[in-house]
């Protein structure tokens, strides 16, 4: 195996870690105290992971003395990605249900994806590709909807706001990617954190936010902070340069796949049949990328697969 290729699958890796921690929220949400607003929640996972990051660059080595370098433009569009998807998401959740929500809000984001990296990055759409997303989208759907009966709520609103989040999210990770030009993993995913707690904070003051005062609401808001934001947006920013945005998103397909195999184990929800066979399929999804292996140089001269 060429160092080409063991970067891409290093890449590959760290994207599906991320993956799997962000599917770590709805279970950590589920503890919360009783009262908690959804959107309370999404703001928490902002402020905390933005403090920590901030504390965390401000005791290494080099401070906050990249912030001079932050490139302004990718900080607005993961920024405003970041926070605008969790305000989305959860409202989206909330108007036309769990099941459509999510599979909307995270299922359509791989598209949004390709298309992005494909207009703003020049990254190539391949055949392989499109069949691995395809083939992952396919689990996505049987996953979430497989479990369910025929009472599906749908909210024209709600749909919107769920495509809307998706393209968000696939615009923070592309604003996170062109910060790689310019910071580290740890000091983009600082940046972005840090800017989004400027729409945060003012959510926590509106609404009511004390269940974070209780001990079980310290304990569930920390995890929230640190496992489904801080950590993974760190090393999905990490992930994402080494190979392209496409299939950044296709792996991360692994989040509801987590989601739904954590509220089986810890929650005690049933896995369906049509359920169990969208998880064969997600992973097929994401066994079929490692096969595209294009290469394409970059203006510095890096190659990305």
């Amino acid at each position: 195996m060429s160092s080409f290729q063991r970067e891409r699958l290093k890449g590959m890796a760290m994207v599906l870690l991320a993956g799997l921690c962000w599917g770590t929220t709805g279970t950590l949400q589920e503890f919360a105290p009783a009262g908690a607003h959804p959107l309370t929640v999404g703001s928490v996972r902002i402020v905390l992971s933005g403090i920590m990051l901030l504390g965390f660059s401000a005791f290494s080595k080099e401070g906050l003395s990249f912030l001079p370098k932050t490139l302004l433009r990718p900080l607005l569009l993961a920024a405003a990605g970041l926070a605008g998807f969790q305000f989305c998401f959860f409202t989206a959740l909330k108007l036309t249900g769990v099941s459509v929500g999510t599979l909307i809000a995270i299922g359509a984001a791989p598209m949004f994806a390709g298309v992005l990296g494909y207009w703003a990055e020049k990254e190539p759409l391949s055949k392989r590709w499109f069949l691995s997303t395809s083939v992952a989208i396919s689990g996505c759907v049987l996953l979430i909807l497989g479990g369910k009966g025929g009472n599906i709520q749908l909210h024209g609103g709600g749909i919107a706001l769920a495509f809307l989040g998706s393209f968000l999210f696939a615009l923070m990770g592309l604003g996170l990617k062109q910060q790689g030009d310019a910071l580290t993993s740890v000091q983009a995913a600082t940046v972005t954190t840090g800017a989004a707690m400027i729409i945060g904070l003012p959510v926590l003051l509106l609404l009511d936010a004390s269940w974070i005062l209780s001990p079980r609401g310290a304990a569930v808001g920390f995890s929230l902070g640190f496992l489904t934001m801080a950590f993974p947006l760190c090393i999905f920013s990490l992930g994402l340069r080494r190979i392209f945005l496409r299939d950044a998103y296709t792996l991360s397909l692994a989040e509801p796949l987590t989601a739904c195999v954590l509220s089986a184990a810890v929650l005690g929800e049933r896995l369906s049949v049509p359920s169990l066979g969208g998880v064969v399929l997600i992973f097929l999804g994401i066994l079929l990328l490692p096969a595209s292996q294009e290469n394409t140089p970059l203006p510095e001269g890096r190659l990305l697969p």
